[in-house]
């Protein structure tokens, strides 16, 4: 048992937060950030709706001290994978890396391993926080760069993950040195090669649609975007733009929408936001 853990810290720790940290109540919001999909049996499930409606798919979990996997099949074929970090182990949830198999992508596939290893460690552990680590530094003049992560980014955009960089001041206009769109590739959407002043130097982004909050595949809206950069700027603070190429860490302004979209019901969803912990 660690020093948090103990009663009486906890105690003294739940008084400062009541009487100095005024805290805005709870409210149960339910949210989903996947298909609908009911449990067969402990390893399948039934998808209700979307593009693999009414087909089945098996989904294996494997949690260690350490580490947690899930891996999933659909007609005895692997069609995705999720690998996490318990760092510490038993309280960090690092959530890494996440493939699903072309002609699989874009589909729900990776919402439901995250939606179900999420809920699974929420369930064992005491108390957790979360993190996405998307970092992946590149030269300016690097060629052959392609956006990469689109489903963590968007599922951590949708589950109240904030960017560990400080994207309004990486963003700012005069911190822009060049902007440049990347056409889409395969099932990827197009993206934004946008490179600063200042570390990272080079940020790989996409758009979401402001009603669906899925990656817009229009080409003509990036090349509308970079015509103002003041615009992109403004996409930014709305969390419109997504950067595929860095950490995501939940934040304590982000722990209701996290929970409102992982439970199942409000007392769930309480039980979770007492687990939870921000970065």
């Amino acid at each position: 048992m660690g020093l948090g853990d103990l009663p009486i810290i906890r105690a003294i720790g739940d008084f400062f937060r009541s009487a100095f940290i005024r805290e805005k109540p709870f409210v149960w919001e339910p949210g989903r950030i996947g298909p609908k999909f009911d449990w067969l049996d402990h390893t399948h499930i039934l998808i209700r709706e979307g593009p693999l409606a009414n087909r089945e798919m098996e989904i294996v979990t494997e949690i260690f001290p350490n580490k947690a996997n899930v891996f999933v099949s659909m007609n005895g074929e692997k069609i995705g994978r999720t690998y996490i970090e318990r760092d510490p182990p038993g309280v960090g949830v690092i959530l890494w890396d996440i493939a699903v198999k072309e002609g699989y992508r874009r589909k729900g596939i990776a919402s439901i391993m995250t939606y179900v290893i999420f809920r699974e460690l929420l369930s064992i552990q005491k108390t957790a926080f979360f993190k996405i680590r998307m970092m992946r530094l590149m030269k300016p003049a690097e060629k052959n760069i392609e956006l990469q992560n689109v489903g963590i980014g968007v599922i951590g955009n949708r589950l109240g993950f904030t960017p560990e960089f400080n994207l309004d001041r990486l963003l700012k206009p005069d911190n822009i040195v060049s902007l440049e769109v990347l056409p889409a590739k395969g099932e990827f959407p197009p993206s934004f090669k946008i490179v600063i002043k200042t570390f990272p130097l080079v940020l790989i982004a996409f758009v979401l649609d402001t009603d669906t909050l899925k990656p817009v595949d229009d080409f003509r809206t990036y090349v509308q975007l970079t015509k103002d950069e003041s615009t992109i700027y403004n996409w930014v603070r709305r969390g419109l733009i997504v950067v595929g190429n860095g950490n995501y860490w939940l934040r304590r302004n982000g722990i209701d929408q996290f929970v409102n979209h992982l439970a199942t019901d409000e007392w769930e969803a309480r039980d979770f936001r007492r687990k939870v912990r921000p970065v």
